[in-house]
């Protein structure tokens, strides 16, 4: 399989589904949106007269032909193009015509390359795309055709039961057997493990795929994930609905992955090294992770989500705590360094237990989890992450007055290895177990 890097922009990539139910339209919307946040410019065109990729993207009706007219006219107008919510992503909408339009196109004597030619007028726009990404039926239609003629990678979501193992040879024929003859850039097919359970006998199935396929199917699955629905319900693109769930967290690996492809690697032929490759994925998910959560707590966004807002400034009282809980390092206290770490011991000790015994919070697992975070633990770092985010007011205020606490203890501490520096001596050092 070819991995040039050197395709001509933009790169044309078209999701095809053997069936309805393999995830084809979220992957489309979701990899068009982490895309997006990548830096690149992107067009996602709906070629599935559902037009279910268009209803997350863009609200009310978009009149200009969309999908279907640049079929017929084998060009595409500004006028074709929509704006959407997200930055740098732009859809060609599915339109009531085009779940005709494959009788009208048979007549044609180029029916199977309306969509290349009309993909070529692109560059006469003011918009300069990146990506292409077509949402394409779950046939093999004249629409589908199309796609295959025009694209320079195909991705296929590829779920784990008998239908689409059994069907997947003779799709991949027929892309075969259609670019066979073509002279245009062709770059592969791409599989991608979609609606996986973890289980067992999924496991074993996704281990025969990867055996059979080799580099043709893509490091990255995507789990099953009720968020789907949710976000499916919600009309929003799941990257933006529930960013941090399990199979938004996949998409991201998966674009992080995809742009990998048209990457040169780290090895002197342009192949990547396992690790290597391993960390520009990493790299490009941080960077679309951050732009995305960006665009969330903009006020000025369109995606603006009030609650992603909130729970990002829960993170930062959290930093900040996490900051002002850290113990001073020895070079700080000197010889007080034995003195800091017993008292601080001691006062780690106190903590939690104060603070369960003290009704601040009505739940006493809250409780528990939150006081055991104020000793520095990681893992109730995270918890107290989660509770911060479920909290109220009154949350913060005894946030406030435990900072408060650990921030005058620390004074007595080091007042305390101050007296035991100059007497040479042990000295007793009483602290605070409640706030003042």
């Amino acid at each position: 399989m070819n991995t040039e890097p050197s395709h001509p922009t933009p790169e044309v990539i078209a999701i095809v589904g053997q069936k309805d139910g393999v995830g084809k339209t979220t992957t489309a919307v979701n990899l068009a949106l982490a895309l997006a946040a990548a830096g690149r410019t992107v067009l996602l065109m709906d070629l599935d007269p559902n037009g279910n990729a268009g209803r997350s993207l863009v609200r009310g009706a978009h009149g200009g032909g969309g999908s279907e007219r640049a079929l017929l006219d084998t060009s595409f107008g500004r006028d074709m193009i929509a704006a959407t919510e997200i930055p740098d992503l732009y859809l060609t909408p599915a339109t009531p015509g085009l779940s005709d339009i494959e009788n009208t196109l048979a007549l044609m004597g180029d029916s199977r390359t309306r969509l290349y030619q009309a993909l070529t007028t692109l560059a006469a726009l003011p918009l300069r795309f990146d990506h292409v990404v077509i949402d394409c039926p779950p046939t093999l239609g004249l629409l589908t055709l199309n796609a295959l003629t025009a694209a320079h990678r195909v991705l296929v979501p590829l779920t784990c039961d008998a239908v689409s193992l059994q069907t997947l040879p003779t799709l991949l024929t027929t892309i075969g057997r259609l670019r066979a003859g073509l002279s245009r850039p062709f770059y592969g097919v791409y599989l991608l493990i979609s609606l996986y359970t973890g289980n067992t006998s999924t496991r074993s199935i996704i281990d025969s795929v990867r055996h059979d396929y080799g580099r043709m199917t893509l490091l990255t699955e995507i789990p099953e994930d009720g968020a789907v629905e949710t976000a499916q319900t919600n009309e929003r693109p799941l990257l933006v609905d529930t960013p941090s769930c399990p199979a938004a967290q996949s998409y991201l690996s998966l674009a992080a992955e995809w742009l990998t492809l048209a990457e040169p690697g780290d090895q002197p032929d342009g192949a990547w090294r396992f690790k290597a490759r391993q960390e520009r994925i990493a790299h490009h998910r941080a960077a679309m992770s951050r732009r995305i959560e960006a665009w969330l707590i903009d006020p000025s966004s369109l995606l603006y989500d009030e609650r992603e807002a909130m729970h990002h400034q829960d993170t930062l009282v959290l930093e900040e705590l996490f900051r002002v809980t850290q113990p001073i390092g020895r070079e700080r206290l000197g010889g007080r360094g034995r003195i800091w770490l017993g008292a601080a011991l001691s006062l780690a000790l106190l903590i939690p237990l104060v603070l369960t015994a003290r009704p601040w919070f009505a739940d006493e697992s809250r409780r528990f989890e939150l006081g055991a975070w104020l000793i520095g633990t990681q893992h109730y770092w995270q918890a107290g992450s989660h509770l911060l985010a479920r909290a109220d007011a009154d949350a913060y205020r005894e946030i406030q007055l435990a900072t408060r606490l650990l921030g005058d203890n620390r004074e007595r501490i080091m007042h305390c290895g101050e007296q035991a520096r100059a007497r040479d001596a042990e000295v007793s050092c009483r602290i605070a177990v409640t706030p003042p």
